[in-house]
């Protein structure tokens, strides 16, 4: 389909904004079972404790991690339901991207060295 990386695009954000709030939502409930006497969360506010910082940053990692992946296999879900095609390809991560450098600059020493010999 034409367009369809822009149109993957444009679903991803449409979708992205209703899964963050109920995210944010369960994360809230989560937060406030483990620890209903836990005021305090956030590490720049004053007085938290060091446990109940890295105990909320974790939760929060956990939250948008779960965030993208909810949101990226919607959006797929969603491409190929209203185009009857498969969705394209996710971008690479970083360690992908820093993996395939890597590799290109590998075969670029390789191919020296023949050419030297």
């Amino acid at each position: 389909m034409p367009g369809g990386k822009f149109f993957m695009k444009i679903l991803t954000l449409l979708l992205r904004i209703p899964i963050a709030i109920a995210i944010r939502k369960v994360i809230a409930r989560i937060w406030a079972a483990a620890r209903p006497t836990a005021e305090k969360r956030e590490p720049n506010e004053a007085g938290v404790r060091a446990g109940d910082a890295l105990a909320w940053a974790a939760l929060s990692a956990a939250g948008v991690a779960a965030a993208q992946l909810a949101t990226r296999k919607t959006a797929e879900g969603t491409y190929r339901v209203v185009t009857g095609t498969e969705p394209p390809p996710p971008p690479p991560s970083r360690a992908q991207k820093k993996a395939a450098k890597k590799e290109k600059k590998q075969q670029a020493k390789q191919d020296a060295a023949k050419a030297k010999a």
